[in-house]
């Protein structure tokens, strides 16, 4: 069985020590290199091209977007499966996802969690995405009314209750009623889920 290849980016050693263990305890994972930031990843994803880079960001969006960055200068040949773990994923899901981040945990995930968003990442689907959630296909879009699917474009491009608000000149408290419905019909969790739907089913693209 060919093992799902990774390089690991972590800057506390006993953090990275314990994700190791947990990854390598998978027979069919392996971390083939560790990193302690994101010009050390970007030298061994380069020299060894692993399945999936996993960067473990201690200080918030900041510091794994500044990763992902390096990680795409120069362009690779083939740009990296990037799975990045937060202590606050609902925060920082728009602006990680909008440069092509496949996936987002939550840095208190366990590690069955953790295994499963690797092997996600690695097949190049979206982790993080409810079961009911990834085999919904297009019809629940269609369910949205056009101001909702206006709201889930905002909500999905990381705009706040109250940027929404702005933008679309609504009070927030119906910017919050449209994200309740959204949320049922979708059947989304959370705001990062949310997200992450949005840029799987295509209704937003990176870089929008």
């Amino acid at each position: 069985m060919a093992c799902t290849r990774i390089l690991l980016v972590d800057s506390h050693p006993i953090s990275l020590t314990g994700l190791r263990t947990i990854l390598d305890g998978c027979p069919d994972l392996e971390v083939v290199a560790v990193a302690e930031d994101g010009t050390g990843a970007a030298a061994r994803f380069r020299e060894l091209r692993p399945d999936v880079v996993v960067v473990n960001s201690h200080t918030g969006a900041a510091e794994a977007l500044a990763c992902v960055c390096a990680l795409s200068r120069p362009a690779p040949p083939r740009p990296a499966n990037v799975l990045v773990l937060l202590d606050n994923v609902d925060a920082a899901a728009g602006q990680v996802l909008r440069v092509g981040v496949r996936g987002l945990l939550s840095s208190a995930s366990g590690s069955g969690e953790l295994a499963a968003a690797v092997r996600a990442t690695a097949a190049g689907r979206p982790a993080g995405v409810p079961a009911r959630a990834a085999g919904a296909g297009a019809a629940p879009l269609r369910r949205l009314t056009d101001r909702e699917t206006e709201v889930f474009k905002l909500l999905a491009r990381g705009f706040s209750n109250a940027e929404i608000s702005r933008e679309l000149t609504l009070s927030e408290s119906t910017v919050k009623f449209h994200i309740q419905r959204i949320m049922e019909k979708l059947g989304l969790r959370n705001r990062v889920h949310a997200v992450i739907f949005a840029y799987e089913k295509e209704l937003i693209r990176v870089g929008s």
